[in-house]
């Protein structure tokens, strides 16, 4: 009978190793799971930028403003008084139009007296002639000397430059009253007007300003290291301050010598457009087009890790993550824009930021609801 309990024994040593090993399995299958999620990495569409392919044109971005071609300021050539004011801001006028009326008695006696010396001084030249012409004939008569005769001719000569003399003062004083009446020096319209009826006005102070609507250009400034990309007749594209429509222009004019103190270019383009003549003045941001282009793929530039060094970007390449190196062929910041190349067809850029042990990791994109 000894076997009997030996064999109970036996089996009892079984079903606990038995339970063991069931108990053991139970609690390390919830570790699996643990692990197998850990390996995965979950993105929303937001995280990922897609990859494009297409052409490129070179930008370099400016400021600048927006100017008339034709403007002109009108000032005052005498001290005087304004006795009519015959436009204001905003209001269209004619080249030639009469814009101020001014009165100075000082210019009008300088006149009146200028020209009463000059009648005098006609008078005395006739007189001079007509003793010229006396002596001439008692000369003939032989009752004078040729000595006599050619001294009256000398006195007549004076007096015509005493005439020439006093009519040169009397065009001085005739412009002097002349500038009492400021005409416009072109057509436009005015655009400041700093004088008022009664006002007494300064020799060389400025009344008006004018400009001319209806050709309007471009001005703007860009460093002198930045001079390549100059060129007349490039393209240029540009927005008007507060208004997000785009629009063209043509590069009509470079200044030749870059500016002493901010060691920047000037230049000028042309718009492509007829702009509003409200536009003068205007704040525009714009850019330069290049006349070549650069053929590649088109990332966002925010995407790029270590731009200044050795480029790259993390990618979802068939469902995993990869660290891939790029090389970088054009940077445009004003748009956010990369051309580049080193990726593969289907790659999706990630804006998300990972780390050398992400690489590999299984990744989920859950779709936007």
């Amino acid at each position: 009978m000894p076997l009997v309990p030996r064999i109970f024994h036996v089996k009892t040593l079984i079903l606990c190793i038995s339970t063991s090993l069931l108990l053991t399995a139970c609690q390390k299958q919830p570790e699996t799971v643990s692990t197998q999620k850990n390996s995965q990495i979950e993105l929303i569409q937001q995280d990922l930028v897609p990859l494009n392919y297409g052409e490129s044109v070179e930008k370099t971005t400016f400021t600048g403003t927006i100017r008339a071609v034709n403007q002109s300021s009108l000032q005052s050539q005498v001290t005087a008084t304004a006795t009519a004011v015959r436009a204001d801001i905003g209001n269209a006028v004619q080249q030639g139009q009469i814009l101020v009326q001014l009165n100075n008695q000082d210019n009008e006696a300088r006149l009146a007296q200028a020209k009463a010396n000059l009648a005098a001084t006609k008078a005395q030249a006739s007189l001079a002639q007509n003793m010229m012409q006396r002596k001439q004939r008692l000369l003939a008569q032989g009752f004078i000397s040729r000595v006599e005769f050619e001294q009256s001719q000398v006195d007549y000569q004076a007096q015509l430059e005493n005439v020439k003399a006093q009519q040169a003062t009397v065009d001085i004083a005739l412009k002097a009253e002349q500038d009492g009446t400021l005409r416009s020096p072109i057509t436009g319209i005015v655009t400041k007007r700093q004088v008022e009826l009664g006002q007494t006005v300064a020799a060389g102070q400025t009344l008006f300003e004018i400009v001319d609507p209806t050709r309007l250009e471009l001005q703007a400034r860009l460093p002198s290291d930045q001079r390549n990309a100059l060129r007349v007749g490039q393209k240029i594209e540009y927005h008007l301050q507060g208004n997000s429509e785009q629009l063209q222009a043509t590069l009509s004019r470079i200044s030749p010598l870059a500016d002493l103190n901010s060691r920047q270019i000037e230049f000028y383009a042309t718009p492509n457009s007829a702009l509003n003549p409200l536009s003068i003045g205007a704040f525009v941001e714009g850019s330069i087009l290049a006349t070549t282009t650069v053929s590649g793929q088109l990332i966002s530039l925010d995407s790029i890790q270590d731009l200044g060094q050795k480029p790259y970007v993390w990618v979802i390449r068939q469902q995993k993550i990869e660290r891939v190196s790029i090389n970088v062929l054009e940077q445009r910041y004003s748009e956010n824009v990369a051309v580049v190349e080193g990726l593969a067809t289907g790659d999706q850029i990630s804006r998300v930021k990972f780390s050398d042990s992400d690489i590999h990791k299984t990744v989920t994109i859950q779709k936007n609801k």
